[in-house]
C-alpha cells in the first residue's frame, strides 16, 4: 500500500471514531489456499481519493453470488444500499456471478461490485474471508460491515472498523461466530455486533460478547422502492392475499393452504420459492385441488412490489414450530408495511414483540381457519382506515438507511450518518 494511502486512511477513520491507534496490519497469507486474479474485479484504489468528510469508502463483505433472492442475500445488499442513500462510496465483496448488472436486480444502481475467484481448496469459507481482507485493504477502505466471520475477524485484526451481523441460531455450534464474539472484548476495532432481536442478542452475550457491542437492528425495507407506484402483475380481479417470500414449510405455507380451502372466492398469490419447495407446495395445491391458489416463484427483488402493493390482504404466517418464533425478524414485513395493504400476521413472539394491532390482525399461528377469518377481517378494512397510513409510517423507520445509520452509530461513526 502506498506511503501515502496508508497515511490518509490513518487519519480519517481516526477523525470519525475509535479506531484502533496501531497502524493496519496486511493480512497473513501464509495460511491462505491459493487465489487467482478476477479480472471482472474494480478496483476502489484506482479512483481518487474522497475529501476530507464525513463520506467514506464502506466494504460491504458478503459469501453470496449476486441475483439470490434468499433474505440473507437481499437484507445483505440492501443494507449496503442503505449505507449508499447515506451518501457513502460502497463497494460489495462477493462471489462471482454471471450477471452484467447485479445492482439492477435489487434495485440498487449506486453500488460497486467486486467479485471473488473461485477459491482453491478445502476451506472455500477461509479462501473467501482472506480474499476478500485483503482486498478491502488494498482498496482504501475505512469502514467494514460483514455478514461472515472470517474476513472481519482480519479485518478488525488489521485495526480497520469493522461491525459483523450475524442472526446465529440460538445453539447454533460455529466455533467461527465464538470466536467473533469473544473478539468483542480483544479487537477494539471490532466495534460491534449486529443482530436482529433481543433474544440473539442476549445469548450472543451469553456466549462471551462484550454486551455494550451487541446491537439489536431489525431487518429493514427499501422504503422508497415499496412506496413508489408500480405496475399491476395480476391479469384476473381479486379479492387476492398475497404472500412473498419462499416456500419453505415454517414460513406457514400450508397455514395458507388450509386457508385457500376455506375462502374459495378468495384469490391466493404465493410469490417466491426455490424450484424444490414449488415442486413441494404445486403437489399440495393440486391433492387439495385448490383452483385459487397460483405459484407464481421467484421474482427479482426490483419487481416484488408490485405483487404486494396490488394485494388486498397481505400474509405473514410463521409457525410457532419453529424455533426462530422468538426471534425472526422477516425482510418482508417491513416490505408489506410500507404499502399500507392490511396485513394477517401469526401471533409468534417475534412479531406481538414489536407490533400492535391494527398495524397488523394477529391470528392464532398453525391455524388455517384462524387465518381465514383474518383474512376476511382484513378484505373489510376501508382504504380510508388511518391504520393504512400508520403502516407507512412505520415502514419509514425500518427503511435501511436509517438501519444503516444505526449500525454506524453502533460503530462509534455517528459523525458518518449523513455524508451526502
Amino acid at each position: 500500500m502506498p506511503k501515502i494511502l496508508f497515511i490518509v486512511v490513518s487519519r480519517r477513520v481516526h477523525r470519525l471514531g475509535r479506531a484502533a491507534q496501531a497502524p493496519r496490519r496486511p493480512v497473513d497469507q501464509s495460511q491462505a489456499h491459493p487465489l487467482r486474479f478476477c479480472p471482472t474485479a474494480r478496483a476502489l484504489s484506482d479512483r481518487p481519493r474522497l475529501a476530507d468528510s464525513p463520506r467514506m469508502r464502506i466494504a460491504v463483505v458478503g459469501q453470496i453470488r449476486p441475483g439470490s433472492s434468499r433474505a440473507h442475500a437481499i437484507n445483505t445488499i440492501k443494507t449496503a444500499g442503505g449505507f449508499a442513500r447515506l451518501g457513502h462510496e460502497v463497494a460489495c465483496y462477493t462471489m462471482a456471478c454471471e450477471l452484467p448488472d447485479p445492482g439492477a436486480i435489487y434495485h440498487e444502481p449506486s453500488l460497486t461490485w467486486v467479485e471473488a475467484p473461485e477459491p482453491e481448496g478445502d476451506n472455500p469459507d477461509e479462501c473467501f474471508g482472506r480474499w476478500a481482507a485483503n482486498r478491502i485493504l488494498s482498496d482504501g477502505c475505512e469502514f467494514v460491515y460483514a455478514r461472515n466471520f472470517w474476513a472481519p475477524l482480519l479485518t478488525a485484526e488489521a485495526g480497520l472498523p469493522t461491525v459483523v451481523e450475524t442472526h446465529a441460531y440460538i445453539g447454533s455450534v460455529n466455533p467461527l461466530l465464538d470466536r467473533t464474539l469473544c473478539a468483542t472484548r480483544t479487537l477494539d476495532a471490532l466495534r460491534a455486533v449486529i443482530t436482529i432481536a433481543p433474544p440473539l442478542r442476549d445469548h450472543f452475550i451469553e456466549r462471551g460478547a462484550r454486551a455494550d457491542r451487541v446491537r439489536v437492528v431489525p431487518d429493514g425495507v427499501d422504503f422508497d422502492l415499496f412506496t413508489s407506484p408500480c405496475a399491476n402483475p395480476y391479469e384476473t380481479p381479486g379479492p387476492r392475499a398475497v404472500y412473498a417470500g419462499h416456500l419453505y414449510a415454517y414460513k406457514g405455507i400450508f397455514t395458507i393452504l388450509d386457508a385457500a380451502a376455506t375462502l374459495p372466492h378468495v384469490r391466493f398469490e404465493l410469490v417466491g420459492g426455490l424450484p424444490e419447495d414449488l415442486r413441494r407446495t404445486q403437489r399440495a395445491v393440486m391433492e387439495r385441488r385448490l383452483s385459487n391458489v397460483v405459484l407464481h416463484g421467484l421474482v427479482p427483488h426490483a419487481l416484488v412490489p408490485g405483487y404486494v402493493c396490488h394485494a388486498d390482504a397481505l400474509l405473514l404466517p410463521p409457525s410457532a414450530a419453529e424455533p426462530s418464533k422468538d426471534w425472526t425478524s422477516p425482510v418482508k414485513l417491513g416490505e408489506y408495511l410500507a404499502t399500507g395493504v392490511p396485513i394477517a400476521a401469526s401471533s409468534i413472539p417475534a412479531l406481538t414483540r414489536v407490533l400492535n394491532e391494527p398495524l397488523v390482525r394477529f391470528f392464532k399461528p398453525d391455524d388455517g381457519v384462524a387465518l381465514a377469518r383474518t383474512i376476511e377481517a382484513c378484505l373489510c378494512e376501508s382504504p380510508e382506515d388511518p391504520a393504512r397510513e400508520r403502516r407507512i409510517e412505520q415502514a419509514r423507520t425500518l427503511s435501511y438507511s436509517a438501519r444503516a445509520a444505526t449500525i454506524l452509530d453502533a460503530a462509534g461513526l455517528a459523525e458518518a450518518r449523513t455524508a451526502a
